[in-house]
């Protein structure tokens, strides 16, 4: 067959329809979506050959080794092959390839050159002040499931409704900390950034230490690949009982982690591909469940101040009642529930001068938090062994998350 039948009978987009039809009924869900859902079918040049571009080179590395079944199918339409690249390197392209390939490279270059410009520009300062740079959810934070107490203890939680436990079992690298904490709100704001369809996410070790403004080095990759694995190798235990009934759920944060590298193993050139599991996908894709997270703010508290940084994660994720147009407010009881949640063992007794503490330092990194205090509870009929503190939050309110 000749290339002008080709061009005539086939243009780059019907041929990457017709053989990405075929791809997804061979390959799994998740990795089909991973790294041909958005494929962006180029053209088709002289030779017959078909260019298709994947999102990044990680993509195309992974999909490397489908390219013959690729190029067996094209040849059934009369293609001489496929040629998959990343949009990465679209940037290298010359003016005469660009003008060969039409007009669909040129807006997918300018794309891609205007997202790679607005990376390195960072946030401007009125959306900082709108919406902070980060995601987390209402659920995670509500219920720690990254500092509660581990072992063998069932640690208490309510929702709504709902009464039950939640007990963590920790994998060879320890449970979830502060650290790990940070890292899923990355892993959690780039996924929000998406279509939030799937349930993947797919970054380097680069871009997502740039995300958390972490120094890179490869002790950095390093650690930031371990809590992935960390996130990944913890699971969890949840036994919710109410008037009807209950249920038991063990389940972990991430189903899957892929790790693939150029060069050095903790390399800037690492890509991870996350799964969230079915439970947390579940309820991150629930509507208003997505609450903003200053990143800055967080990265700011510093590695020192635990309790500081699992209350701002808490507050962060949290709905708070409105005051006004422009301040929120919330109460919770100080009791072991809470300390339990922000990963504390202390008594009550020590645990309520160290929330001072935590809250103080939140206010003076987040200044959009006016009040975080410790107060006496002025409810009625309050018994000697019930608690009898609330932590006091008055904040500024932003705009909320759209789905």
């Amino acid at each position: 067959m000749s290339t002008e039948t080709i061009s005539e009978a086939l243009t780059a987009s019907d041929a990457w329809t017709e053989l990405s039809t075929r791809l997804r009924a061979e390959l799994p869900d998740h990795v089909f979506l991973s790294f041909f859902a958005s494929a962006l079918p180029l053209s088709i040049d002289d030779a017959g050959t078909l260019t298709v571009a994947l999102a990044n080179e990680f993509s195309v590395l992974q999909s490397r080794h489908h390219c013959a079944k690729l190029d067996e199918w094209g040849g059934e339409r009369g293609l001489a092959g496929v040629q998959l690249i990343s949009r990465e390197t679209m940037g290298d392209l010359s003016a005469l390839e660009l003008e060969d390939r039409g007009d669909l490279v040129v807006r997918a270059r300018a794309a891609q050159a205007a997202h790679e410009r607005q990376a390195h520009a960072g946030p401007t300062v009125d959306r900082q002040r709108q919406q902070p740079p980060g995601v987390i959810t209402r659920l995670l934070a509500e219920r720690g499931f990254w500092s509660l107490t581990p072992a063998a203890q069932l640690a208490l939680f309510e929702v709504d409704d709902l009464q039950g436990a939640l007990q963590v079992l920790p994998g060879p690298f320890g449970p979830p900390g502060t650290y790990e904490a940070t890292v899923f709100t990355g892993l959690l704001t780039l996924w929000a950034e998406g279509s939030r369809t799937e349930p993947f996410v797919t970054t380097s070790l680069r871009n997502l230490a740039e995300l958390l403004s972490l120094t890179w080095s490869g002790r950095t990759g390093q650690q930031l690949a371990q809590a992935v694995e960390s996130l990944k190798t913890t699971n969890y235990r949840a036994v919710v009982q109410n008037d009807a009934g209950g249920w038991s759920n063990l389940f972990s944060l991430l189903d899957s982690v892929q790790t693939r590298w150029d060069g050095p193993r903790h390399s800037p050139h690492s890509h991870i591909a996350a799964k969230f599991s079915d439970c947390v996908f579940e309820a991150i894709s629930q509507p208003r469940v997505l609450r903003p997270l200053d990143l800055a703010a967080l990265h700011a508290l510093g590695e020192q101040r635990h309790l500081a940084k699992r209350l701002f994660l808490y507050l962060e994720g949290i709905p708070m009642h409105r005051l006004d147009h422009n301040r929120e407010m919330v109460e919770r009881v100080v009791d072991e529930r809470l300390a339990a949640t922000l990963g504390s063992r202390s008594g009550l007794k020590h645990f309520r001068p160290q929330l001072i503490r935590a809250g103080q330092a939140v206010i003076d990194i987040a200044p959009r938090y006016a009040a975080i205090q410790i107060v006496p509870r002025q409810k009625r009929g309050l018994r000697r062994t019930d608690p009898g503190y609330l932590l006091h939050v008055v904040r500024t309110r932003i705009a909320p998350i759209s789905k």
